[in-house]
């Protein structure tokens, strides 16, 4: 499996707005998260809406202006920061066959093998859910979850 930039970006954005949040007064720009991260501020920008709009840190306008948490690091988890800029996290495309109906599974058609793999992955997509919600933006600044 292999979540997409937006997904770990995001993570490593928010990450270092917490860190860099740490060691100065006020908001944090994104130009200063494009240093760190060596991503272009344009990039940050179209994730930071969605962090934005979900409530995950808020920005601050003018001189000086920039970003900073909306909630405390210990209340958001890697999964939410997943959901809100719209990362798949299910590990294949097979869990998401349209319609999906397992009694239409007959031996020897194309669909049988996303019917007879289906449970494992809906069984692997609730462990990965549940691992990511089990950990939290402090765990990853405090570098529990290394």
């Amino acid at each position: 499996m292999k979540l997409s930039t937006k997904g770990r970006y995001s993570v490593r954005a928010m990450v270092s707005l917490g860190i860099l949040a740490k060691n100065q007064e006020g908001p944090v720009s994104l130009k200063e998260i494009s240093k760190v991260e060596g991503l272009s501020v344009s990039y940050l920008e179209q994730l930071f809406v969605h962090l934005r709009r979900s409530g995950l840190v808020e920005s601050v306008r003018g001189p000086g202006g920039g970003y900073r948490f909306a909630r405390d690091p210990a209340d958001i988890r890697l999964d939410e920061i997943m959901v809100v800029v719209k990362e798949s996290i299910n590990p294949v495309d097979c869990k998401n066959c349209e319609n999906f109906d397992q009694s239409a599974c007959v031996p020897g058609e194309v669909n049988i093998a996303c019917c007879a793999t289906r449970p494992m992955w809906e069984e692997l997509d609730k462990i990965i859910v549940s691992y990511l919600h089990s950990i939290t933006l402090a765990d990853l600044l405090e570098g529990k979850k290394n």
